[in-house]
């Protein structure tokens, strides 16, 4: 079965009631881990099937928009919600079942109490609250702009894309993305501001301003799927390897304090370690009051390592997330390629390349303007050969054409 766009709107409606009943009154209902993972199976199933109810000839944002928001979104927010984590257990979701399937269908995260995700100083420019405040009068004023920006880009400058290097109509598609997805979010914010009072956190924070790969994908690209991998891959991930390091760490450093202990290797041993007093300091009489007055001597701190379990804890997060890129591609041309893999792959290790070299080469620190310029320029040229490629094979003309007729509505 393959529905249109507005046929594809009326089941999104009907899916996210009924699967956010099943989950507000069954799962819920389980014990937190396992049983509520196993109960939530049915709910996924259907995420990963709703995408494909689309004609993907005529309507690939249709595709795009429900592997986003249900099959990757909402099936992130499940599996948190099993472990009683995540968006879905907020006490304010809970409290009502409309506000538990709207936040567990939607691309949205309320802004938790406390938690100050960019505050913005009150002397501070009209530019500068434009371009970062969360209100929903300046949401709307952004995305007012960017529909602006965006409906000149589409009506005024695609139409001449044979005449355009190549390299700079692949900029130009970033920036398209950027800014639809953007609209659409920052739309969703304002709604959530001025009718339920609640305030989303951020889903991008100028990600042209990032000067490391890590500042650009954990801290300024898509903010909600970041937290997500974070959450759902990350810290999982981190946390199992770190606690199999100590496991193995343990017996070598019991080994060591027993050497020490016994004396092992020579009397130097003793003096050296702590609370045990010197020969000399017994010999002469002297008391501990007149110890604590001499001038201690600083340890010297052992110098910061390379992090072995997050490099891979993070690499983990950027393999999913290309695997998830990859389905992405195959509800929309029925073909996989490798090629979205390969490219958060190759981030994931150019993130852990960077983080090395800030350990161990710490007085390497090119200029800020130096650091941007090669952040965006490697995102930019991988995109160009294994992002792009496979979104914009017989894809791009009718995306464009869709984002036409949407803007038509406004």
């Amino acid at each position: 079965m393959e529905v249109g766009w507005g046929g594809g709107l009326v089941i999104a409606v009907v899916v996210t009631w009924v699967v956010g009943a099943y989950c507000y009154w069954c799962v819920k209902a389980l014990p937190i881990g396992v049983p509520r993972l196993l109960a939530s199976i049915p709910a996924l199933v259907i995420y990963a099937y709703l995408p494909l109810i689309f004609n993907r000839q005529t309507h690939l944002i249709g595709v795009g928009a429900y592997f986003c928001i249900f099959t990757w979104v909402g099936s992130f927010k499940l599996l948190l919600f099993c472990w009683n984590q995540g968006p879905g257990c907020e006490p304010w979701v809970l409290a009502s079942f409309p506000r538990f399937a709207i936040v567990m269908s939607f691309p949205a995260h309320i802004k938790r109490k406390g938690r100050v995700v960019k505050k913005i100083p009150a002397s501070s420019s009209w530019f500068v609250h434009l371009m970062e405040s969360e209100t929903w009068s300046m949401l709307l004023v952004r995305s007012g702009v960017k529909v602006i920006l965006l409906g000149y880009l589409l009506n005024h400058v695609f139409p001449m894309r044979d005449s355009i290097p190549k390299n700079v109509m692949l900029g130009l598609y970033c920036i398209q993305l950027y800014l639809f997805a953007t609209i659409l979010l920052e739309t969703l914010g304002a709604i959530a501001n001025s009718v339920f009072g609640v305030e989303l956190e951020p889903h991008f924070d100028n990600p042209l301003m990032a000067t490391s790969l890590e500042e650009f994908w954990a801290r300024r690209w898509n903010l909600l799927v970041s937290n997500m991998l974070r959450e759902t891959v990350y810290n999982p991930v981190y946390w199992w390897l770190k606690t199999r390091q100590q496991k193995l760490m343990a017996p070598v450093a019991n080994q060591t304090s027993s050497e020490q202990q016994s004396g092992a290797f020579g009397a130097t041993n003793l003096q050296s370690a702590p609370g045990i007093k010197s020969r000399s300091s017994i010999q002469e009489g002297i008391s501990e009051a007149q110890q604590q007055q001499q001038p201690q001597v600083a340890e010297k701190k052992p110098e910061s390592q390379f992090d072995i379990p997050k490099f891979y804890a993070m690499l983990a997060a950027f393999f999913v997330s290309g695997l998830a890129h990859e389905l992405a591609v195959y509800y929309m041309t029925l073909k996989v390629t490798g090629e979205m893999t390969a490219f958060f792959t190759l981030q994931g290790l150019a993130t852990g390349l960077e983080a090395g070299l800030k350990v161990y080469y710490r007085q390497l620190k090119p200029p800020k303007l130096l650091r941007r310029f090669l952040t965006l320029g490697f995102c930019f040229i991988t995109s160009s050969y294994l992002f792009w490629p496979p979104m914009s094979r017989g894809a791009d003309l009718q995306v464009i054409a869709e984002m036409q007729q949407i803007l038509r509505i406004f």
